[in-house]
């Protein structure tokens, strides 16, 4: 994790971190994974640990590299504070396949009983609202397609960490390629300073979406997600308790009341197929795209990578082609009940 993590670090280390990092909002999110899910079954194999405490840490570092602005980084460090257990798995408890915002709380009721945090927000003169509207950060949140610092370590850390398609120094070539420009809305967007190297960072990009779009990521969060619905149908969950317990003390219990859960753990081979499995949990829905078009600079001006570079253009057009077979299931797991 620290070799990654150094990749962002600056030799002007934002020492103004260092004391949220131990609060009790930030020590909650030591124990949420960030790849809703994929650590608990061998249908993935990630190369370690990560979670949204290392991935808003990242973030925050981006952010201080291409801002220097103190209170958007600390945003950047507080911006997942409000995701439950499993993050996105906890959307498809709710239907919310498409958007996948329903399961983040808002900022000020997950930190309102953190008095040491709150201490330091008024001790750096940062207003709670301030944390609530990221749009007033571009380089921090913004829409896709546009690149964002959330967004950038979503596509490096898949890379890396997840899919073990790229090596650090690879990562680290992209990001050094990275600069802040200004964007067709007249507001500051990350981007790159030549095509090669953004032609690079297209390639990640469409390993990251297309797998994101993939049955594999989809088949987990929906089992997760219909564990997680059981449990509580059966009372031995609350929602509350996705925003305090640990997800290995949820998951101990999910191994105690359903048998599926061990076989879950254990799968290793998913299968695809146009046909309607009967008998086995299966998926068949659409889930949303998370696609991502940088700026770049050019000759004469900045413009999106896919209107000038006809390699970008039809990697783009690949993506937008993709499209998982209907049906995915593990042979081993049985409909749930």
């Amino acid at each position: 994790m620290n070799e990654y993590l150094n990749i962002f670090i600056d030799e002007d280390y934002p020492h103004f971190l260092d004391k949220y990092l131990n609060t009790k909002t930030m020590d909650r999110i030591k124990y949420v994974t960030q790849f809703c899910g994929c650590d608990y079954t061998k249908l993935y194999s990630t190369k370690f640990l990560y979670t949204r405490f290392n991935h808003s840490l990242v973030v925050a570092h981006m952010v201080w590299h291409f801002t220097h602005n103190k209170s958007e980084t600390i945003a950047a460090l507080l911006h997942d504070a409000g995701t439950p257990c499993f993050a996105h798995c906890i959307d498809y408890v709710f239907d919310d396949y498409i958007n996948q915002e329903s399961s983040e709380r808002k900022i000020s009721d997950v930190i309102k009983n953190d008095e040491e945090l709150l201490s330091y927000l008024k001790e750096d003169g940062i207003a709670i609202e301030d944390l609530e509207n990221l749009s007033k950060y571009p380089i921090l949140e913004n829409k896709s397609p546009k690149l964002c610092a959330d967004r950038l370590d979503g596509v490096f850390h898949t890379c890396y960490i997840w899919l073990h398609t790229h090596k650090l120094q690879e990562i680290k070539e992209v990001y050094d390629g990275m600069t802040v420009l200004i964007n067709e809305d007249n507001n500051p967007e990350i981007g790159f300073i030549d095509q090669k190297i953004a032609n690079k960072f297209v390639e990640m990009v469409f390993i990251y979406a297309k797998e994101l779009q993939g049955n594999t990521d989809k088949y987990i969060m929906k089992y997760v997600s219909e564990i997680v619905k059981l449990s509580f149908e059966r009372n031995l969950i609350t929602l509350d308790d996705l925003y305090t317990m640990k997800e290995s003390d949820l998951c101990s219990c999910f191994k105690e009341n359903f048998p599926s859960w061990s076989i879950f753990e254990n799968a290793n081979t998913l299968t695809n197929t146009d046909n309607l499995p009967e008998n086995n949990f299966h998926i068949s829905f659409t889930t949303k795209k998370r696609n991502t078009i940088p700026l770049v600079k050019t000759k004469d001006s900045v413009a999106r990578i896919n209107t000038v570079s006809e390699y970008a253009n039809k990697i783009y057009q690949e993506y937008e082609r993709f499209i998982a077979p209907k049906y995915a299931y593990v042979k081993e797991l049985k409909k749930l009940n």
